[in-house]
């Protein structure tokens, strides 16, 4: 984007988040950036059975925008439909996700370099403006992963997973929850993270508004993706609104 128009677009959605009144950040590529080596440092991690991995992956994918209920539904059908590639015992899985792919995948967080530059202060900055901020991952482990990151927790009202609640984005159900413990309206709501497809789609569905960051993966022409730096500009001057 020249830089002409670069300007004219952070403008136009200054003006457009002037209202917001809660943040919800996904977290993966988003408070952090996620390293090209993330996947085979978990692929040397879980050695013991390396194609567990990518058949976990392209499994759990299948139930994207699925709304299950609850945590133990969506993870009994994981498991069910994961037994049917491995050959294993749906406990057996079960147990390996618990103890095998999330201890990885929680250990891997202290070789991403903590969280995106001046985080903590953007954060601070924003709650002292009055908005509420919200982490909501597609996985869980989201406290234990946001520790290892050296990004505070404390900086946040609510802490959790769409995993948690059944529901992968881009299910509507796991950001409207958090519109009403806020007792907010969606419309006053921004959902930051990495993925049109994904959360995007996800704030839209809501009627929430969605601010898109720049990742590796093949941004959406439809939506302007930003850098973290022009990312942290805007919600600097959104925290300022909204406190003035």
């Amino acid at each position: 984007m020249p830089q002409r128009n670069a300007r004219s677009a952070h403008r136009m959605h200054t003006a457009e988040y002037t209202s917001v009144k809660g943040i919800i950040f996904d977290l993966d590529d988003t408070l952090y950036r996620m390293r090209w080596f993330f996947r085979p440092l978990l692929f040397i991690a879980l050695f013991r059975r390396p194609l567990r991995l990518p058949h976990f992956l392209a499994v759990r994918s299948r139930f994207a925008g699925t709304d299950l209920g609850s945590h133990a539904v969506f993870l009994s059908a994981l498991c069910d439909a994961l037994a049917k590639r491995e050959h294993a015992t749906p406990a057996a899985l079960r147990d390996w996700i618990h103890n095998g792919f999330y201890p990885a995948f929680i250990a891997t967080m202290p070789l991403q370099r903590s969280g995106r530059p001046r985080l903590r202060e953007t954060l601070l900055h924003l709650r002292g403006c009055g908005i509420r901020l919200a982490v909501l991952s597609d996985y869980d482990a989201v406290e234990e992963r946001l520790c290892r990151l050296r990004i505070p927790v404390d900086c946040f009202d609510i802490i959790t997973s769409c995993e948690a609640s059944g529901a992968l984005k881009p299910s509507v159900r796991p950001f409207l929850a958090i519109a009403a413990a806020w007792n907010l309206a969606p419309s006053s709501i921004l959902v930051i993270g990495d993925r049109d497809d994904s959360d995007g789609e996800a704030a839209r569905g809501a009627g929430m508004q969605f601010l898109l960051i720049r990742s590796r993966r093949r941004q959406s022409d439809a939506t302007t993706a930003y850098r973290w730096k022009e990312a942290r500009k805007l919600l600097m001057t959104l925290g300022n609104a909204a406190g003035g």
